[in-house]
């Protein structure tokens, strides 16, 4: 955990020293949930409000590196669902996560984060993200998650000269089966018989600001 915190600190030093004229700062407000030993498969499941902060670079107008953390909750109740296995252990839980995650993005369209508002080009793309991350989980235990992998899609739009408008979602792979506090079951010699690390998801509406009025594309005569 401490080593992906300074990797996230470098990345933001090399942001705010080397990259500003291509840099991004925005925040992302939706909806968290969690996938797990009592929710197997549905997705926006008991949600509830998540807000966090973005640092982007883009490096050129299909490809952009980035940070991001959030906070949101997680909860589930085994009396929401009416399978056997629910019904019988009769288990719950609720807890906070803070997760900080370093992001590769790709733009599927030419994009270009910044320009005038009656350019119609480059200025809508769909993409995808992929990267790593660490957690906090506020359960009674108050555990970290050294790694998850986070990964996604989503839209994005240019709606004024500096600021771009996004709509994304994003799961998130933990390598644990202790968020909802309901542990793999094992065989004699404790060795797993079922393997099912937790996830834990978000959904949001992003609003991303261009820091640097200078760098923003100037119309030219060709």
């Amino acid at each position: 955990m401490k080593k992906l915190f300074l990797l996230i600190a470098l990345i933001s030093t090399f942001f705010f020293t080397n990259a500003q004229s291509k840099t991004e700062i925005g925040i992302i407000l939706g909806t968290s949930y969690y996938n797990g030993d009592i929710n197997h498969s549905q997705q926006f499941y008991s949600t509830s409000f998540a807000g966090g902060l973005i640092l982007k670079y883009n490096i050129d107008k299909h490809l952009a590196i980035g940070i991001k953390g959030f906070y949101g909750s997680l909860k589930g109740n085994d009396n929401d669902f009416s399978n056997p296995e629910n019904q019988l252990r009769q288990s719950s839980f609720s807890t906070g996560v803070i997760d900080m995650s370093a992001l590769v993005e790709f733009n599927f369209m030419s994009y270009a984060s910044s320009g005038f508002i009656k350019k119609n080009d480059e200025r809508f793309t769909p993409f995808v993200f992929l990267g790593i991350g660490g957690s906090y989980i506020f359960n009674s235990s108050g555990f970290s998650n050294p790694i998850t992998i986070p990964f996604g899609l989503g839209i994005k739009y240019n709606i004024f000269d500096r600021f771009t408008l996004g709509l994304e979602w994003s799961f998130h792979k933990t390598f644990n089966d202790e968020i909802d506090g309901v542990i793999t079951i094992q065989d004699s010699e404790n060795t797993p018989v079922i393997h099912n690390d937790d996830w834990y998801s978000l959904c949001g509406i992003s609003l991303c600001y261009k820091i640097f009025k200078e760098a923003i594309d100037c119309p030219t005569y060709k």
